[in-house]
């Protein structure tokens, strides 16, 4: 007993101190039950000092003074010395480990780390880890190649691949961060989280992403405070096939396939189902609704626009229909904040009387106008009979006038043959 607590106490800070407290504490308890047991035959073997267990081929064969480090497997924790509460099963799993509190499973499995609290479950699973703490890493050769960083966690064949030095990353599925990596003093490859299938799959450099979805944002090299939930949602290169990066930055895509082809373009936020699919340059683009592309049909993409699905030719009720108006804040609303009913501003700047009654009292209901359409043609019709019997009534009248007129013309010729006449008698 005081062999075992002066190991401890030779470790840094005394750190597992209580933990060896705890441990002896309840083998010490457990001891008067166990004289009554059956004891196993054959015997286990072990019985190493400092409740070290060993099996396999030159397990834990360097330890000095290290303590309750379990190892099974070829070469498993060979080069340990002074670690403590290590656990390592599989061939050469924490091979070359030097530190404390670290559990591999699987082959080659954090197989030289000198850092703290690692776990590692699955064929090279942190191989390369030296220095990088609190890493967590489930899957064949999940971070195979973190070195230096820590707090990441990778959940899948091949998360967090390539990462070295990037820290405080999550990704879970298959190949998710892959190609993550860069320095986190300049704020790079850090801080990202990843769920699904080759979520985030090319970020490089890319800080403080959060990708959920199978391929969602698979093509982010260097963006950073991108949000995409759905599945491809801002998706771009690597599901497309067409070679282009992704590096955007505060794009926020909800959707299955919305924002999937952005690639430079920058505070972009969509909802639904491909929302603003077409959106590529373009920046502070909104798109609300399913498929609403997020771009003109006149002149393409537009920067600083908004698209909102099921308005433009959607019916309302017109007796409770109200104006919509939008302030310089972007605020939609009916009301003015002193809760009196908005006014239509004129051409020069004053406004007019509010128009709310009028448009209600002109336009009461859909069936009211279309009687009163109906009406007019009606009247229309009635018009047009009166017209062709006016008309008809003219003629007459124009056939009876030219008949007078050659009347009148006649008895006047008669007339003025007398008047000769009556010359010529005088003048005899």
């Amino acid at each position: 007993m005081k062999t075992a607590i002066s190991n401890i106490k030779s470790s840094r800070e005394y750190r597992f101190a209580p933990c060896l407290f705890a441990v002896v504490t309840l083998a010490l308890c457990a001891f008067p039950f166990a004289q009554h047991t059956q004891a196993v035959n054959p015997p286990p073997d072990g019985g190493y000092p400092g409740g070290n267990t060993a099996e396999g081929q030159q397990a834990l064969l360097s330890l000095t003074t290290g303590t309750y480090n379990t190892a099974v497997g070829w070469f498993s924790l060979k080069t340990d010395t002074t670690g403590n509460f290590n656990t390592a099963t599989g061939a050469g799993a924490l091979f070359a480990t030097i530190a404390d509190e670290n559990t591999a499973t699987g082959a080659g499995a954090l197989f030289a780390t000198t850092a703290d609290e690692n776990t590692a479950t699955g064929a090279g699973a942190l191989l390369s880890n030296t220095s990088g703490e609190g890493n967590t890493a489930n899957g064949a050769f999940a971070l195979f190649n973190n070195t230096d960083h820590s707090f990441n966690t990778a959940t899948g064949f091949q998360a967090l691949f390539t990462n070295k030095t990037g820290q405080d990353n999550t990704a879970t599925g298959v190949q998710a961060l892959f190609f993550n990596d860069g320095a986190p003093s300049n704020n790079e490859a850090s801080y990202n989280v990843a769920f699904g299938d080759y979520a985030l799959f090319s970020n490089m450099t890319g800080y403080a992403n959060s990708a959920f979805g199978s391929g969602a944002m698979a093509s982010n090299t260097s963006g950073s405070f991108n949000t995409a939930a759905g599945f491809q949602a801002l998706g771009q290169a690597v599901i497309a096939g067409d070679g282009t990066v992704a590096t955007g930055n505060y794009n926020t895509a909800v959707g299955e396939r919305a924002l999937s082809g952005v690639s430079t373009g920058s505070s972009n936020a969509t909802l639904g189902a491909e929302a603003g699919s077409e959106v590529n340059t373009a920046s502070n683009v909104i798109c609300i609704g399913a498929f609403v592309r997020g771009i003109s049909s006149v002149v393409g993409e537009v920067d600083d626009s908004c698209y909102i699905g099921n308005i433009y030719r959607g019916t309302v009720d017109v007796n409770t229909a109200v104006p919509v108006f939008v302030d310089q804040d972007g605020k939609l609303g009916t009301q003015g904040f002193d809760g009196t009913k908005m006014v239509v501003p004129d051409a020069h700047g004053g406004h007019l009387q509010p128009i709310l009654n009028e448009f209600r009292d002109e336009h009461r209901n859909v069936e009211e106008l279309k009687a009163w359409m109906t009406k007019l043609d009606s009247r229309g019709v009635r018009q047009e009979a009166i017209i062709a019997e006016q008309r008809k009534q003219l003629e007459i009248l124009a056939t009876q006038l030219k008949e007078q007129a050659a009347q009148i013309q006649k008895v006047s010729a008669q007339v003025e043959l007398k008047k000769a006449v009556s010359r010529r008698v005088a003048n005899k």
